[in-house]
């Protein structure tokens, strides 16, 4: 009996040891950094903080002081901002040079202190510098600015 138990913990803990999970490779730690990337981007915008947010958007991000411009203009505009991404369904592209692409869904609720909410949302892809993750580009409908016509 006792000789049995013995063998069955050993099975039991040779077993937990053969299916024990191998570290991340460089993609897999692209990835995880990638979404990181993504949850910082959506916390300081929630958050109204510009200078974070900046701090998170390459220097060879295109029209990057336009961009500022237009954040700082919705900050201004709405004191509420939230935001979903869905992250469970997020596709995270790192290829092995080059940049990372990051694409997935969005919706955001704009509110301005009079009680006026701005909803929009949609698909985007984000492309991330691969070793500081900052925004490098926005391809598909920005999920930075609401509804133009609907800025108050």
């Amino acid at each position: 009996m006792h000789r049995s138990a013995v063998l069955l913990v050993a099975l039991v803990l040779s077993i937990l040891a053969a299916c024990a999970r191998e570290p991340l490779k460089e993609a897999g730690l692209q990835g995880e950094g990638a979404i990181g990337a993504v949850r910082a981007l959506v916390s300081a915008y929630e958050r109204r903080s510009l200078d974070e947010f900046m701090d998170l958007v390459g220097s060879g991000f295109p029209g990057r002081d336009a961009l500022r411009g237009q954040v700082e203009t919705v900050f201004a505009a709405y004191q509420n901002i939230r935001y979903t991404v869905q992250y469970r369904k997020m596709l995270v592209e790192a290829q092995h040079k080059g940049n990372i692409a990051v694409t997935f869904t969005w919706g955001g609720a704009w509110s301005t202190s009079g009680g006026r909410t701005v909803t929009d949302g949609g698909r985007v892809t984000l492309l991330l510098a691969p070793a500081t993750f900052q925004l490098l580009a926005i391809e598909g409908k920005s999920p930075l600015l609401p509804v133009a016509a609907s800025l108050p």
